[in-house]
């Protein structure tokens, strides 16, 4: 009797032990491990093992959101998110957009409030296997946990940035170019998708008709900068100078945002233009100085 009584007891410590251990945890405590059933473009399942640092399951921990991103600026982020976890996994539908090169970033929440973020890269392949993937890089199918400083040069060289422009004058108005001190070139781009392969195809000008408004926003049209001079830090901003065809600058300062969510900076008037939504990816200049030191 004395022992079961014993047992008991030692069970019920190292339950109140386990759970005061897990309520203390923090952000440092935490790894993160990810993985995907399939690996091709269209719908999969991602589970999310959520352990402490001696790989020990850990119970309710939270709720995690997922962002995936193609590896280049300009395309449409995919999300997902959770707050129910089984044995510390987590399970979530999740949609390969289209085939190329991804980021996968994990955000755990804990119960304390603070977030632990895990970035993850993935290779997507068509289901037949037999398209060739344009201008991208392979990494051979597999998942790779991403360091501190792959994370901080996430969309490597380039940025997108975003907005929408309302025309309320008599007269269409036309932009015809646009610079940045931020960037070596600033372009304007779309994003094309012809048989489930992404493309970026040139634009010459930016059209705005008379009474009417033209949206630039991921996966579609944007305004490209390539080959960045100096890191694009989320909470700070950047210039940038649009010239229309009659001459006319307008100067704008954009935010850099990780994603135009309730943040909406106020809207920008300019003679009979109103900028409103203005936001531009972070990135980091590294691949860009790297670059200038090559051609040199």
């Amino acid at each position: 009797m004395t022992s079961l009584r014993q047992i008991g007891c030692a069970l019920i410590f190292a339950l109140l032990l386990t759970a005061c251990r897990q309520q203390r945890l923090s952000s440092s405590d935490i790894r993160l491990d990810i993985s995907a059933n399939d690996l091709l473009v269209g719908q999969s399942q991602i589970s999310v093992s959520v352990r402490d640092k001696s790989g020990n399951a850990i119970e309710n921990p939270g709720a995690i959101v997922l962002r995936g991103d193609m590896d280049h600026a300009g395309m449409a982020p995919v999300f997902a998110e959770s707050n129910e976890a089984v044995n510390g996994v987590f399970s979530l539908p999740f949609e390969w957009t289209m085939a190329g090169d991804w980021i996968l970033e994990a955000s755990l929440t804990l119960d304390s409030g603070e977030v632990h973020t895990e970035s993850f890269r993935y290779e997507i392949h068509y289901p037949d296997g037999d398209r060739e993937l344009p201008n991208m890089d392979h990494n051979g199918g597999e998942s790779h946990r991403m360091d501190d400083a792959e994370r901080s040069a996430m969309t490597g060289e380039s940025s997108a940035v975003y907005m929408q422009i309302e025309n309320s004058g008599a007269s269409a108005v036309v932009i015809a170019a646009a610079k940045s001190a931020a960037a070596h070139q600033v372009e304007f781009h779309r994003s094309v998708v012809d048989d489930d392969i992404a493309r970026m195809e040139a634009v010459k000008t930016l059209f705005i008709p008379a009474g009417e408004r033209l949206a630039l926003r991921p996966g579609g049209l944007h305004i490209m900068l390539r080959q960045l001079k100096t890191d694009l830090k989320p909470g700070s901003s950047i210039d940038l100078h649009l010239e229309l065809d009659t001459g006319e600058m307008i100067q704008l300062s954009i935010p850099i945002l990780n994603m135009l969510m309730d943040e909406d900076p106020a809207p920008t008037a300019v003679g009979d233009l109103v900028f409103s939504k203005l936001w531009a990816r972070p990135a980091s200049a590294a691949g860009a100085q790297d670059h200038e030191a090559m051609t040199d």
